[in-house]
């Protein structure tokens, strides 16, 4: 009996570790551009030693603003499991359907380059259903003024795409946590709230905090203090 449990809680670990680690240097089919920034691996379409999606953020010089000031063109590439420690490239953002990210530009007749961008890969989480995993995205893009923050949730549907499960965007800031809610995971919001005609510079409220969850087949912010600007789950 003694040999049995512990061959059960050996397996056990074994399969934990298969699912948490990731080849250090993993075989991308398309290298992503300019230098990585940060490489996340997720179950997207489940739970397996062989599912690893690899999410890569990466980011090019674009230029200086003035001469000083660096901007640069940031890259969020998706790949799909290929092989025991490959991935695919299947989705990328700046892409022609203009999602999420731009194109940075230089300005006509001035050493500017628009917009100034950031991201990061908040984390990977169960949030709709036990075993598969969605990916958090932050983004935060600027010109003239603070800008605008965004916090997406991208998963992947029965046929392998990428897709965008919700998008939340806020005036000047918006930070993303993944938290636990229940069996599954939410992610708490955390930035300025503005209220039907607060103007940029004085919110309504300078900190605030709600979550982002998905419930009864949709996803929702409670309480409502930032705009789900498109939800997937509510056209399905």
């Amino acid at each position: 009996m003694k040999n049995a449990l512990a061959i059960l809680i050996a397996l056990t670990l074994i399969s934990a570790a298969a699912r948490g680690a990731a080849p250090a240097d993993p075989h991308l089919n398309v290298v992503p551009p300019g230098q990585v920034m940060q490489r996340t691996v997720a179950y997207l379409t489940g739970d397996g030693m062989h599912s690893m999606w690899y999410v890569v953020t990466s980011r090019k010089l674009a230029g200086k603003n003035m001469g000083k000031t660096p901007v640069y063109q940031w890259y969020l590439s998706f790949y799909a499991p290929d092989g025991d420690d490959g991935g695919k490239l299947v989705y990328q953002l700046p892409n022609s359907s203009h999602e999420l990210l731009s194109q940075v530009t230089k300005a006509r007749g001035a050493e500017m380059y628009f917009p100034m961008q950031d991201v990061k890969i908040v984390g990977a989480a169960e949030f709709e259903q036990p075993g598969v995993q969605d990916v958090v995205v932050w983004d935060r893009q600027a010109a003239a003024d603070c800008g605008i923050a965004d916090v997406t949730v991208f998963g992947a549907n029965t046929k392998g795409q990428v897709e965008q499960r919700v998008h939340v965007e806020n005036g000047c800031d918006l930070v993303a946590k993944i938290v636990k809610k229940g069996a599954l995971s939410a992610v708490q919001l955390t930035g300025p709230y503005y209220g039907a005609n607060a103007p940029l510079c004085c919110p309504t409220k300078p900190h605030a905090t709600a979550t982002l969850a998905y419930k009864s087949g949709d996803w929702k912010v409670t309480p409502n203090y930032f705009i789900i600007s498109a939800s997937l789950a509510a056209h399905r």
